[in-house]
């Protein structure tokens, strides 16, 4: 009776030592799943913080600039053939605008975008859009030819027109 209550004592220890080990082992993996899966989240909601359009060109010596985030846009405008024309503003930006520009924006089709060649050399204007984001920025000039890239860009200069 003896060896029996004392191998059951053992047996007992032992179940209760691989439960708490056990126990450790999921908890841990539990909490490194649920670190992984906000990882994920992470990488797979790039926020955009900010869109930029710069051109540059020409033989008036011409460039524009259009800065819109979430709160404001902020424009400018010059020629250095006819400093008259030059113009420069910022305004607040409305909530819906900006909502409405980013939810249209997919910033993977953008990316992958094919850049164009410059076209100042023959007096034409070059154009770059940037796109800033949570995790950086990505940028392309003269992809006129993408659809992506082309529907950013109208819809800054859409932008740019009603809040002048």
């Amino acid at each position: 009776m003896k060896g029996f209550t004392k191998s059951g004592i053992e047996m007992k220890y032992y179940a209760m030592n691989l439960l708490m080990i056990l126990s450790v082992f999921t908890f841990i993996s539990c909490k490194q799943d649920k670190r992984n899966a906000e990882q994920i989240n992470k990488v797979n909601l790039l926020e955009i913080q900010s869109i930029k359009v710069v051109s540059a060109g020409g033989e008036l010596g011409f460039s524009s600039s259009t800065v819109i985030n979430k709160d404001s846009i902020h424009y400018s405008h010059t020629m250095a053939a006819n400093e008259a024309n030059n113009m420069e503003y910022s305004k607040k930006l409305k909530p819906e605008d900006w909502k409405n520009l980013v939810d249209k924006i997919d910033v993977k089709m953008f990316g992958a975008a094919k850049e164009g060649h410059s076209v100042q050399p023959v007096d034409g204007i070059d154009t770059k859009i940037t796109i800033t984001t949570t995790a950086g920025d990505v940028s392309k000039m003269n992809a006129h030819n993408d659809p992506e890239w082309r529907k950013i860009q109208d819809r800054m200069d859409q932008y740019s027109g009603e809040y002048k």
